[in-house]
């Protein structure tokens, strides 16, 4: 039987994911974007980036994050 239970010292900071970074940046790049009016790309192909990177560091994720 396969032990899935992680301790502590398994698990890193919410702060030291890329996930969180990746998605901090991105939403406020297109808040930054809305704010000012003018758009590098149109926001539903931004938020679909943003998805598909979501999902890319999701696959490579090895360790769970501690809150």
């Amino acid at each position: 039987m396969t032990d899935t239970t992680t301790n502590a010292s398994d698990s890193k900071k919410f702060w030291e994911s890329k996930t969180f970074w990746a998605n901090l940046i991105g939403i406020g790049a297109m808040v930054a974007q809305s704010v000012n009016g003018s758009f590098v790309m149109p926001p539903e192909w931004q938020a679909a980036i943003l998805a598909v990177i979501n999902i890319v560091l999701r696959l490579v994720t090895k360790q769970e994050n501690a809150w």
